[in-house]
């Protein structure tokens, strides 16, 4: 459950930003099949909990995806050429990002800005984390491997109002929190296998509750 980096996604995670990440539009009965299509879970944050005092915003989409369905239509990217059956991708949720929403590219410089755009993301400023954070965010996001993290801090991560390390510190913590949950279970569990909508909802009702069913969003993307 991976968003491509280009194309028909983009347009998937600008609508997810617009929206209030309320239901799912996918009927009950579908059938997902994790490494056959590109999948993307976004989940509505009320905040960074632990960085609410210093952050100004609110509301959170926070973006997992699925890497190894990324890899079958992306074959020659870096992290998909290095991808083993070993490695933590292949068995749990990545990150794909934390969007804010209040909007994107706060005080980016306009050329900056049209090089993200454009894809050109090993031309965006580097992100300096804590060595810890760092080692962690290159297992946990694969697609750093081509440079995602500079393109989702350039984008998104500027609107937080937070330093990179305070941006990407609990951005992980949560991805951890959710493959260790029971929705994160029940993926695992069926890789190479189907699992259907009405099990990815029942597992998110256990972990979450009511929330489950308006802040969880699950979409799968040929």
């Amino acid at each position: 459950m991976r968003m491509l980096e280009s194309g028909p996604i983009e347009r998937h995670e600008r609508a997810i930003q617009r929206k209030t990440l309320e239901n799912s539009s996918m009927h009950s009965s579908l059938t997902l099949r994790p490494l056959a299509c590109a999948a993307l879970a976004a989940i509505a944050i009320a905040s960074l909990p632990a960085a609410h005092a210093a952050s100004p915003i609110e509301n959170y989409a926070l973006a997992i995806s699925w890497e190894p369905a990324f890899c079958m239509s992306k074959p020659d990217k870096p992290e998909c050429m290095s991808e083993t059956a070993s490695r933590q991708d292949a068995y749990m949720f990545s990150l794909h990002g934390l969007w804010p929403q209040s909007g994107s590219y706060c005080g980016v410089p306009a050329d900056q800005k049209a090089a993200d755009q454009a894809g050109e993301w090993s031309t965006l400023p580097e992100v300096v984390l804590e060595p810890d954070t760092e080692a962690a965010l290159q297992v946990d996001e694969p697609g750093t491997q081509s440079y995602l993290d500079r393109h989702e801090w350039t984008e998104h991560g500027t609107c937080s109002g937070l330093s990179q390390q305070d941006f990407f510190a609990p951005t992980l913590a949560m991805l951890d929190g959710i493959n260790a949950s029971n929705l994160g279970a029940t993926v695992s569990a069926n890789v190479g296998g189907y699992v259907t909508l009405s099990q990815l909802r029942a597992a998110a009702k256990l972990d979450y509750g009511y929330w489950a069913s308006t802040d969880i969003e699950y979409l799968c993307i040929n």
